[in-house]
């Protein structure tokens, strides 16, 4: 019922009708009275109101609020849109009660031993179709502008699975209703609502059992059980926080010709969207707006967040905690020593390579090779270039207008994408990092992978590998398809179309709004394989084999 309000108010009316008023009216009481007779009901009441305090809260103040409202005559028309603000506010505050009791019983779905690659398939899965659903709100786009149901759900996909592409100009087609939506698709898809689930369950109720550790952690790529609860505290704090201070930077640096209001939402906006590697932007032509063109500052902000990000947040809190322990042995030098991982230090070279060497490598092809575009200056835009590849798939210039080489060296960065753990999609760092060396191993004829003196597990090379056959495979299946979906569309700029909705990019050479259905439909999969994984959902359609494997005779066989 208080979702029905709330959509019917925001979604469909925009103001509170006599019908809606009464209607939360209705919930408010009835919500209170369930309150008042379970407090009734209990044997403790003073261990109730402990135990229940925050419902309790939300029923009186449901309740007082009702009653000014009450006292307020609904067609005043000035102030009609600050009574429908506090309408929405007291149905939010009741829907978020009964959602957080709901969370209670988030315990039976783990109880059914569901496999954490079906719960992640899953939950992007139903954030996916929730989203269509409110996009398609008639208050959500523009008067006069229609919205199909494929283009609904292409929007949706690519918000919930962070890739950036649009079939319309978000600027101009949504309404500041339907860009709210798109925001809350981009943070709840680049956390996963079973990370905030999870989470608040923990925070809330009770702590994680084992199974829980385990799903929770092949969702956030942690491998120590024990360390999972922190790491998702960590995840959840780090991320919020980075967004804060990211649309802090964003304010301070957007031009102060227009209103605080409009500032304070870009800002945010831009900041979430950046973080998550999102790329939307509700600038009607991107970051090459003329509002923002040459804003060096601000690219230098979003190009960060981009790359945090995409990093992993476990990746920082793993360096954080190292200089934690390195300024308490400057402080105490008997202090034990701490080591970074491993895998924080492959993901941290290969990262300042592909950004470096992507920014030069860009450089030359674009401004040596091509008369290209540029905004801020030809390096400023050489390394947004190398940033925004890594998955996010913000513009600072008209990407159609690129040179050929370029797209091919954004098709390899957007190909290996971010690290595990972050918000970034593609093929991932450590995989192409890993298969690199286990392929240049294999031709030195050394058994081992060593990295940084440690070394690492046999199996880890040959399923970097196959990660690396079955991106490949998916690939050039799925470009096949396409070929014969757009058959008159030239070939390079199908398979960049492809490689971004797969890596969960979203740059576009101005292609994506001309597809037809088809080829829609096969982006809309793309990018949802491309977010959960495609070993992720080959592993969850195999099923494990439970039967010990036989010890069989080796015979050997040819390759060459």
């Amino acid at each position: 019922m208080a979702v029905a309000l709330m959509v019917g108010e925001v979604g469909f009316v925009g103001k509170a009708t006599h019908q809606l008023r009464w209607g939360t009216v209705a919930l408010t009481l009835l919500f209170a009275l369930e309150q008042g007779i379970n407090w009734l009901r209990s044997r403790n009441r003073r261990l109730y109101l402990r135990a229940s305090g925050l419902h309790v809260s939300v029923a009186v103040g449901a309740l007082v609020m009702m009653g000014l409202l009450l006292l307020t005559d609904p067609e005043a028309g000035a102030y009609n849109k600050v009574s429908l603000l506090f309408y929405v506010a007291v149905q939010g505050a009741i829907f978020c009660s009964l959602s957080l009791r709901a969370l209670k019983h988030q315990a039976r779905l783990t109880a059914l031993r569901i496999r954490p690659g079906w719960l992640l398939i899953g939950s992007f899965a139903l954030i996916i179709g929730i989203g269509t659903l409110l996009l398609k709100l008639p208050r959500a786009i523009a008067a006069g502008e229609h919205f199909s149901w494929l283009d609904a759900l292409f929007t949706s996909t690519s918000t919930v699975c962070v890739t950036g592409l649009a079939v319309e100009n978000t600027a101009h087609f949504f309404t500041p209703t339907g860009q709210i939506i798109l925001l809350a698709l981009i943070q709840i898809g680049g956390l996963g609502i079973m990370t905030i689930t999870f989470y608040l369950s923990t925070m809330l109720f009770h702590g994680m059992s084992m199974y829980d550790r385990q799903c929770l952690g092949e969702m956030i790529s942690e491998k120590h059980l024990a360390h999972v609860s922190h790491a998702l505290r960590f995840i959840i704090l780090f991320t919020l926080s980075s967004e804060l201070l990211g649309a802090v930077w964003i304010y301070g640096a957007l031009p102060s010709d227009h209103g605080v209001t409009e500032r304070a939402f870009q800002a945010v906006f831009h900041s979430i969207s950046a973080f998550c590697n999102a790329g939307f932007s509700t600038l009607p032509d991107g970051l090459a707006d003329s509002w923002v063109r040459g804003n060096v500052s601000l690219q230098a902000c979003i190009s960060l967040l981009i790359i945090l990000g995409g990093m992993g947040s476990l990746v920082i809190r793993d360096l954080l905690l190292w200089f934690q322990a390195r300024f308490q042995r400057l402080q105490n030098p008997a202090s034990p020593r701490v080591r970074l991982r491993v895998h924080t230090r492959l993901v941290l070279t290969v990262t300042l390579i592909l950004l470096v060497g992507g920014a030069l490598a860009m450089g030359v092809s674009e401004y040596l090779l091509f008369k290209g575009q540029e905004n801020g200056g030809r390096w400023i835009t050489a390394w947004f270039f190398s940033a925004t590849a890594r998955t996010a798939g913000f513009n600072t210039v008209d990407m159609g207008g690129i040179g050929p080489v370029t797209a091919q060296i954004l098709i390899l960065l957007m190909l290996i994408g971010g690290s595990p753990g972050g918000t970034a999609g593609g093929m991932r760092t450590t995989v192409f990092a890993v298969a690199a060396l286990h392929l240049w191993n294999q031709l030195r004829m050394f058994p081992q992978l060593i990295l940084f003196r440690r070394r690492l597990p046999d199996m880890l090379g040959p399923r970097a590998l196959v990660v690396l056959v079955l991106t490949t495979a998916w690939l050039f299946v799925n470009l096949a398809i396409l070929r014969q979906l757009e058959p008159r569309v030239e070939g390079a700029s199908l398979i960049f179309e492809l490689v971004s909705a797969f890596a969960t990019v979203g740059l576009s050479l101005n292609l994506t709004p001309e597809l037809s259905d088809g080829a829609k439909g096969l982006l809309i999969v793309n990018m949802f394989v491309g977010r959960i994984g495609l070993m992720t959902l080959l592993t969850s359609l195999v099923p494990a084999t439970r039967r010990r494997p036989l010890q069989y005779p080796t015979e050997d066989i040819l390759l060459l």
